[in-house]
């Protein structure tokens, strides 16, 4: 009983912040793919959209493939992007594959989704502050 409290809490809490982190990889996925932008369409139009989904995944995927190469205890995997019907938004959605130590015993496998919506725009529209 007292090492599945010990599981619980340490691998509870590493899946916590587990899914903050594939949220912010799904974010930070998104921001890589949103720099495929269509350039001719931009210039002709003044919008900012992404041609295909396809494009928007070959884009992300150098920023995955750094994150799996960085060695930080787990695997990053691009599961889908998926355009609005404008093309001026993305849904990125990722999967964390991060190892447990305890609960493993009890069902748990250690992956872990996230979600980030990124939407297009021209130039700095908020300074963060």
């Amino acid at each position: 009983m007292m090492l599945a409290f010990i599981g619980f809490v340490w691998d509870g809490g590493r899946g916590v912040g587990s899914v903050q982190t594939a949220d912010d990889l799904a974010a930070e996925a998104g921001r890589t793919a949103a720099q495929c932008v269509s350039v001719s369409t931009f210039l002709i139009k003044g919008t900012a959209v992404i041609p295909n989904p396809t494009k928007a995944m070959t884009c992300a995927q150098p920023y995955a493939d750094l994150v799996n190469a960085a060695g930080n205890g787990y695997t990053m995997t691009l599961t889908d992007i998926t355009l609005s019907p404008t093309r001026d938004s993305l849904s990125v959605t990722v999967e964390v594959d991060r190892p447990v130590a305890f609960l493993s015993a009890f069902g748990f496998d250690g992956k872990y989704i996230g979600h980030a919506t990124v939407k297009l725009t021209q130039g700095v529209t908020d300074a963060g502050g």
